[in-house]
């Protein structure tokens, strides 16, 4: 059906309007100038929400026959116009989606004059980032992993729309704990009357009548889920000490020992009457894993459900009357994206129906409420997108899928992360994470080998990523989002301001580079940033200012790294679907040529160049894999460094003098330990970071210094009402 059509005059999505009679495009009541030809494109694209509508239907409609005009051109730059308008980003998009070569999508759910204008189920997702310095790099820009402050909670009205004849909900604050403890997990208990919460000393009981708090397991840390039992007197968690990975254990409120219920599994919850429990185990990042298993609450009787070696799933949840569960599945897609979407798997049938698909889909908050709403949680569009927020929308559970239209819950600044809910369903607690990575500077010395005690080298409110050092020793070369985009920057050791540099309007990859000389800084932008399908353009600009030039275009460009003179050679990596491509490249001139191939079995990998030019050291990321592969680039054989008692390697960067390694291991997905691993493959701690994000350390050409990536967080729980 094509909507907006005869007397209709509003159509509404998010917190815009559109006046098709005026030809006029609103936020929260605010006229947004737009052009008349972007405005015709969003016409038509509001007209069949969540269809796929050709750049041919474009044309016809925009654009007839008898009009001479460059059509590609003219329809790229009404996109891009409108795109700006809604503060939406090809790269991300939350509005409008391009399906290469086809045409576009609108995705927002859209409402006419109030009413439901949008099905509901997209079987067909838009790539979104792909989370990790996956080239390891888009969790931490985008924190895919976990993560702040509640607040804003003004814009409610704006965004639920079908909730406006009913009172705002309410927000209130359970902890307050300090950045430096921050809240890992919590669960309400079912009948109110408990919180139960996590943070780095341990984990704890709080009375809300009283706000008295006691301990729960007072010699176990690293606890990363928390859920109840439905009598209120146990609750199910999951804790690991590294290296092993997590188990499952049942721990009374009353006291006594721990039960353990299995000796894996994670993110786990228990059936409405208390008789099952659906939890993940396998291969996995933090609280992600590639199986989801069922089990007796007792945990006997385990059996696999199912498994997604190709990506990973997150909590898994049980529908109000058990026949189903929910759970986000993800896998990476092109240009290191991650594709994203929530699926329900009848356990009768045991048929899977998808029923939203959305690469902005945030993978930690998923919950079916006892009235039969999902509640699921998606990340902002720009300018908050460093924010996420919940959702819910009604499960028709004779077929799975959404029914009516998905209203917001909750409005706020920073990550809404493991929602839990009283079981009258008036009461959804959650974590509200505000994480941001940071550069931190530390002497280095490979006798012992050990570090001096990190400090802090960048306070903005961005995320600051480190990737290299001057010539001269004095300043690192990092990648930040501070402005809003992302942008190249140098900062000296002893200053606290950064410089950015190649001031230009390109949307920048989230990586950079020096040449060999440290003359240049090598980048990559989409060679149209409006289409992710497009090849990668590396780019090179003067460190001390001059316009770019382009060094080589390909496809799927990831990682790239040089040496360090006199060697005078550079390599990129192209994440291809099955497999790793490392080529060797000439900065000045381009000219590559393949070096290597590294087949992809259910994980990435993370490589460097080693600054001599000689090798390329590779390890599969958050595997339980201690090798390190070491590739000769002068035709020796190909060597593997067995590394004892660790693995869940997350990140590899060469030593200055190319004798060892710095990399970061979470065998556990508990928290980064940062090793320095010499050439015979002898393992030595040099720091450890409690949290699950990546960390990695950049040594400065003199080998003197590092700069370490390490991430900074606030959470605490809070509670929301009359949602």
């Amino acid at each position: 059906m094509t909507l907006g059509t005869g007397t209709t005059k509003i159509l509404c999505f998010a917190i815009f309007e559109v006046d098709l009679r005026a030809g006029e495009l609103r936020k929260q009541g605010k006229r947004i100038k737009l052009q008349e030809q972007p405005f015709q494109v969003l016409r038509i694209l509001l007209q069949r929400p969540d269809d796929v509508v050709t750049r041919e239907e474009l044309r016809s409609q925009i654009w007839p026959q008898d009009t001479f005009v460059d059509f590609d051109n003219s329809l790229n730059t009404a996109i891009n116009k409108l795109r700006d308008a809604l503060g939406d980003s090809a790269a991300n998009p939350r509005f409008i989606a391009t399906l290469p070569r086809r045409g576009y999508r609108f995705l927002a759910p859209v409402t006419v004059d109030g009413t439901s204008a949008s099905p509901m189920s997209r079987a067909t997702s838009a790539s979104g980032p792909w989370t990790r310095k996956r080239e390891f790099v888009g969790a931490l820009l985008a924190i895919v992993v976990v993560a702040g402050m509640g607040g804003g909670w003004f814009l409610w009205r704006q965004a639920v729309g079908s909730r406006s004849s009913q009172a705002p909900v309410t927000l209130r604050r359970l902890t307050t704990n300090a950045s430096e403890n921050w809240i890992i997990a919590s669960a309400i208990s079912p009948d109110g009357k408990y919180l139960a919460y996590s943070d780095k000393a341990g984990a704890y009981l709080l009375l809300r009548s009283t706000g008295e708090v006691r301990s729960l397991l007072a010699k176990v840390s690293d606890i990363t889920s928390l859920g109840w039992f439905p009598d209120s007197s146990q609750l199910l968690v999951s804790w690991a000490t590294p290296p092993t990975r997590k188990s499952l254990w049942a721990v009374s409120i009353l006291g006594g020992n721990a039960r353990q219920i299995s000796d894996e599994g994670w993110s786990a919850s228990v059936s409405p009457d208390g008789s099952r429990i659906v939890f993940l185990k396998g291969a996995g990042f933090g609280e992600t894993g590639q199986e989801i298993w069922l089990m007796r609450a007792n945990g006997a009787d385990q059996r696999k459900l199912m498994s997604f070696p190709e990506g990973g799933f997150t909590l898994p949840v049980w529908s109000p009357d058990e026949r189903w569960i929910a759970y986000l599945k993800f896998k990476p897609g092109p240009n290191n994206n991650e594709e994203h979407w929530i699926e329900v798997f009848n356990l009768e049938q045991g048929t899977k129906t998808v029923v939203l698909s959305d690469p902005h889909l945030e993978v930690w908050g998923l919950l079916w409420l006892p009235d039969g709403r999902l509640v699921y949680a998606m990340d902002e569009p720009p300018p908050s997108q460093k924010s996420s927020n919940f959702w819910a929308a009604r499960i028709d559970l004779s077929t799975g899928r959404f029914v009516g239209t998905p209203a917001r819950i909750t409005s706020g600044d920073g990550f809404v992360v493991k929602p839990s809910v009283t079981a009258d369903g008036k009461h959804l607690v959650f974590n509200r994470a505000k994480p941001q990575s940071d550069v931190y500077v530390s002497e280095f010395s490979a006798r012992g080998p050990r570090l001096s005690t990190p400090r802090r080298l960048t306070f903005d409110e961005g995320d600051d990523l480190p990737f290299d050092w001057t010539p001269d020793n004095k300043a690192v070369l990092f990648i930040s989002n501070r402005t809003g985009t992302t942008n190249i920057f140098r900062q000296r050791i002893d200053e606290t301001s950064a410089e950015m540099l190649v001031v230009d309007q390109e949307k920048k990859s989230p990586i950079c580079r020096l040449s060999p000389d440290g003359s240049q800084i090598l980048y990559s932008v989409l060679t149209n940033p409006s289409d992710n399908s497009q090849p990668m353009r590396l780019m090179r600009a003067p460190i001390n200012g001059g316009p770019p030039q382009i060094v080589l275009e390909a496809p799927a460009i990831g990682n790239f790294e040089c040496s360090h003179a006199p060697a005078a050679i550079c390599a990129f990596g192209q994440e291809m679907p099955k497999e790793l491509v490392i080529s060797v490249f000439d900065p000045a001139i381009g000219k590559p040529h393949e070096v290597a191939k590294l087949q992809k079995q259910t994980t990435d990998w993370a490589w460097g160049l080693s600054p001599d030019g000689t090798s390329i050291a590779a390890v599969t990321f958050g595997a339980a894999d201690n090798r390190i592969r070491l590739l000769s680039l002068s035709g020796q054989p190909t060597r593997e460094l067995v590394v004892k008692n660790w693995s869940g390697f997350t990140s590899l960067d060469w030593a200055a003098d190319s004798k060892g390694l710095f990399v970061s291991s979470n065998p556990a997905g508990l928290r980064q330990s940062l090793l320095y691993i010499d050439l015979a493959g002898n393992p030595h701690q040099i720091w450890e970071v409690n949290h699950v994000w990546t960390s990695w350390a950049i040594p400065s050409r003199n080998g003197k210094y590092v700069a370490i990536l390490a991430p900074t967080a606030d959470s605490n729980v809070w509670m929301a009402e009359n949602f």
